[in-house]
């Protein structure tokens, strides 16, 4: 179609010329079947209304024309003279009656031919017809015209959306999603159908910056929820910020899978930071926590930050009886417990904590060499001082801690309990191995090393049996070590 203005070629679609603005005006075309009709009908009428004059001309006597059974061309045309300017009022009603006809026909086609072009449903049926054609960009062009004719244009976005991305053109799709989402209203299932084809736009050409800013900037906490992967939130504190007469065991929380770095004297985080695995726990003095969260998509937070003032009330320290120092006898290390809070101790120098040794009474000087640390722990966990003894324990003998084993192994075997000196028996499979435990003081008796039985099966494992040994430190004489009912220490010679 040509412009009536400029003469420029215009699209069948457009209803203004591209060039000049000249608003088309439309006339649907009559096809010869409808033009044909309405000749017969006017024609059907006119027969009908002549019939009716010539009867009520006749009073009810039988035509000329059918009496003489001929039909004379002059004659009828002569009759309808007669019946235009005889019968004027008849002839209005005639005119009336086919003006009325053409009117309704004319309405008609026009209906179906408006519906046909501006009708939103039909112009989503061609698009869907095109596009099953593979010719998206034509069904892009039909779906353009009746996003302009719905009121309500989601479903026409979101099925123009898939076909621009299947044209490759994303960024078209994208630009119509997101204003969708921004200015339309629509129920949660065509949001959540939006949001998921901006996202997987975006996640396919790695821009998850884009994906944090859309969701951060969402105000539908179901559709956050929902696609919170995408999301790097600040972490969350497990305690407000603010003064504590308590240790805190601070967590910090993440939305979804990644890594929280943390700083505690106020400083900014970063990569470089600390990495958060395990509560920390604040405790005497004052703290500026600062954390940020990186999700796996490499998505940094915003810093969160937390200060906490930690008042606490620090136990005293144990107090022990013993010097530090050289021992030649069996010594025991005895030690005050203050009355808030429960003693722990080391005796490998590391420093004591609530996992350590716990404290229940004397404890035997071991030999050689030991550094013993102790600390009292309150019911808050605050810790008190650490105390340390260094002891260096030897017996003035030639009985050693090995010969006391070989002696204890030599007796066996000559009772044939062992079969060899490698401490193998008829008994069991593996052998008996022998380990130093303690030295003890038995009233009366003098002083023994003890020692611990096991057997080793053949792959090293050792398992305790429920039998001691007692060894004379001076005589190295070998014994099994008893307790009678009442827990008193016996022996039994092995000699």
């Amino acid at each position: 179609m040509k412009c009536p203005e400029c003469g420029y070629e215009i699209a069948d679609d457009h209803l203004y010329c591209d060039r000049c603005g000249k608003e088309i005006q439309i006339v649907p075309d009559f096809e010869p079947e409808i033009e044909n009709s309405i000749i017969e009908t006017l024609s059907t009428v006119a027969e009908q209304i002549d019939g009716t004059n010539a009867s009520a001309d006749s009073g009810g006597k039988v035509n000329e024309k059918e009496n003489k059974g001929q039909e004379d061309t002059s004659a009828k045309e002569k009759h309808k003279e007669v019946f235009w300017a005889e019968e004027p009022a008849k002839n209005w009603l005639f005119i009336s009656l086919v003006t009325f006809i053409v009117i309704t026909i004319v309405a008609a086609f026009t209906s179906v031919f408006m519906y046909h072009r501006y009708s939103a449903a039909y112009q989503v049926e061609q698009a869907k017809a095109c596009a099953a054609d593979g010719n998206f960009e034509k069904a892009v062009d039909f779906l353009e015209k009746a996003r302009t004719l719905d009121e309500e244009p989601a479903d026409i976005v979101l099925l123009e959306a898939g076909y621009l991305y299947q044209m490759g053109e994303s960024e078209r799709a994208l630009e119509i999603l997101l204003e969708l989402i921004d200015k339309v209203q629509m129920d949660y299932e065509k949001k959540e159908k939006a949001y998921e084809n901006i996202i997987a736009i975006y996640s396919e050409e790695e821009r998850f910056k884009e994906i944090n800013s859309l969701l951060t900037a969402c105000t539908d906490e179901s559709i956050r929820n929902q696609f919170q992967q995408y999301l790097a939130l600040s972490p969350e504190f497990g305690y407000a910020s603010g003064t504590y007469d308590e240790i805190v065991p601070l967590k910090l929380s993440a939305n979804t899978t990644g890594k929280i770095y943390y700083t505690m004297d106020g400083s900014e985080p970063d990569e470089s930071s600390e990495v958060y695995t395990a509560p920390l726990f604040l405790e005497s003095g004052e703290y500026q926590i600062s954390a940020i969260f990186i999700n796996d998509y490499g998505i940094r937070s915003e810093v969160a930050r937390g200060w906490y003032v930690i008042n606490l009330v620090v136990p005293d320290a144990p107090e022990v009886l013993l010097y530090s120092g050289d021992y030649h006898e069996p010594t025991l290390i005895e030690v005050t417990v203050p009355e808030e809070g429960t003693v722990y101790y080391t005796t490998d120098g590391s420093m004591p904590s609530e996992v350590s040794n716990k404290y229940a009474g004397p404890i035997q000087m071991p030999l050689g060499k030991s550094n013993f640390k102790f600390v009292t722990i309150s019911d808050e966990g605050v810790s008190s001082e650490v105390v340390s003894r260094s002891f260096d324990f030897s017996m003035n003998t030639d009985i050693t801690v090995e010969k006391a084993i070989n002696n204890v192994i030599q007796a066996l075997f000559e009772q044939k309990v062992l079969k060899d000196l490698q401490g193998h028996s008829h008994e069991i499979q593996g052998k008996y191995v022998f380990r130093y435990d303690t030295i003890v003081e038995i009233p009366d008796l003098g002083y023994y090393y003890v020692l611990n039985e096991y057997i080793e099966d053949q792959s090293g494992n050792l398992t305790k049996t429920e039998r001691l040994y007692a060894v004379e430190v001076y005589t190295g004489a070998p014994n099994r070590l008893v307790y009678d009912e009442n827990g008193k220490m016996g022996l039994i010679s092995l000699r």
